[in-house]
């Protein structure tokens, strides 16, 4: 490959004996890569120890093997701005409680060589093991610093709890477009044939998504996804001797029509908060 690529250059003879005299054993690159995070993280707790202020944000959720993950990442103030740094990502095996994630943060930190002296904002997901009033990590940890900090709950997460706020009859228009959804995807043959039949009807979509309750961007996807393909779901369902009344009622697709905007609109307010270096100011303009 490499000759390939330096084909055109004059000193190409050097590159390639260059490349070929680099060591590249597994055990090299490995002593290479500790070196490489050894270093960052030195690099992270000083410029963390030299800034006047720092918060931090600790997030907690579940990976694919059902380990409880907590996210953790720090802002902090220098001469560049405001820069953003994730300090660690915490595995807890065992229990989940405040005081878990509060001896798994401190010992992050002390590991680390971070001081807690300039720390004074923290942010979490509002979890109760976050946010309890005497045993919540957030109340542990201004024991352990010995002083108040500024708390906040994730503007992120409590927007995304809007999902459990709608009405009754419109969460009823989102279970059924749910089971619809699992009717034509959770089933081999019906998930096989139905993008064929999309393309048939030459629809807008290929095929629906499926509703994935963990995460808030699904809440509006699933919906606009499965009203941009409506008239081919019903033609779809007939074809397979399944009728559901309430895809020709009039108040039905009202509301239908409802959540997709409504959702819509959430999402794109959601998408809006997310990035790196967003502070409030920034979302407001």
């Amino acid at each position: 490959m490499s000759e390939y690529l330096f084909s055109d250059f004059r000193n190409r003879t050097e590159i390639l004996q260059r490349i070929k005299d680099m060591p590249v054993s597994a055990r090299t690159v490995k002593e290479r890569a500790l070196r490489m995070v050894a270093e960052i993280t030195t690099c992270q707790a000083r410029d963390v120890n030299s800034a006047p202020a720092y918060s931090i944000e600790c997030d907690q959720s579940c990976d694919i093997k059902d380990i409880e993950q907590v996210a953790l990442l720090c802002r902090y103030i220098n001469l560049q701005g405001l820069p953003e740094e994730q300090i660690d990502l915490i595995p807890l095996r065992g229990t989940t409680r405040g005081e878990d994630v509060c001896e798994a943060v401190v010992k992050c930190f002390k590991d680390k060589g971070i001081s807690t002296n300039h720390m004074v904002a923290v942010g979490t997901d509002g979890a109760p093991s976050m946010r309890g009033a005497r045993k919540g990590f957030v109340t542990l940890l201004k024991k352990h610093v010995g002083r108040q900090l500024l708390t906040f709950h994730c503007i992120l997460h409590q927007e995304a709890l809007c999902a459990k706020t709608f009405p009754p009859e419109c969460m009823e228009v989102m279970d059924l477009v749910i089971i619809l959804i699992n009717k034509i995807i959770a089933k081999g043959l019906n998930h096989r044939q139905f993008p064929a039949f999309l393309d048939e009807a030459e629809a807008a979509y290929s095929d629906l998504l499926l509703h994935n309750k963990v995460r808030w961007l699904s809440r509006g996807d699933v919906p606009r996804r499965f009203a941009a393909c409506l008239e081919g779901v019903k033609s779809f369902l007939r074809r397979k001797g399944l009728y559901y009344p309430e895809l020709e009622d009039p108040d039905w697709l009202e509301k239908l029509h409802f959540m997709v905007d409504m959702t819509g609109h959430l999402n794109m307010l959601n998408k809006s908060l997310q990035g790196k270096g967003r502070t409030a100011c920034s979302c407001w303009k």
